[in-house]
């Protein structure tokens, strides 16, 4: 039996990771905080999983109802995005071929945005989000400084990747 779910297509996640780069505003941004953001953009129900801090206790009620299809609950996230990085890695490399990111800022595990225009046409469905994606977005920005590592880190709050054996 062949399934396609957009966590494991290439080009799907090339273009999450436009559109996360394109909203983020950033100048850099860490390959594995990307991947978490990632994670959420194509499973949004799984946010209300995260541990939020204290002062993004408003954006925690966006997230905090009980979905309505149980099919959308996964088993197992952590085993997910484990699947997905090649994916994700594959989809980084893809968009350095096409000049979109630099390969050299890649290979120190950073994502950076290259100087290269995105064609109009992609911009446009870029910045085409559905409600659930605005709402991650938001919680992207919220979590946009706090720190990747340590016991008050996103890869500690989110539990998808493992933090303990992180070199900061």
């Amino acid at each position: 039996m062949l399934v396609y779910h957009p966590a494991f297509d290439i080009y799907n996640c090339a273009f999450r990771i436009l559109q996360i780069m394109n909203l983020m505003k950033q100048d850099e941004i860490e390959v594995d905080r990307l991947r978490i953001w990632d994670f959420y953009l194509t499973f949004p129900n799984e946010a209300r999983k995260i541990t939020f801090p204290n002062d993004l206790a408003e954006l925690k009620k966006v997230f905090k109802s009980k979905s309505e299809n149980p099919y959308e609950d996964l088993m197992d996230p952590k085993r997910i995005i484990e699947r997905m990085e090649p994916y994700q890695t594959s989809a980084l490399r893809c968009l350095v071929s096409y000049g979109l990111i630099d390969g050299s800022s890649l290979s120190k595990s950073v994502v950076k945005r290259t100087e290269k225009d995105i064609p109009a046409e992609l911009a446009v469905k870029l910045s085409d989000l559905s409600k659930e994606k605005l709402n991650i977005i938001k919680l992207i920005l919220g979590f946009r400084e706090l720190p990747l590592y340590g016991k008050v880190g996103l890869k500690f709050r989110t539990g998808l990747i493992d933090f303990k054996y992180d070199a900061k």
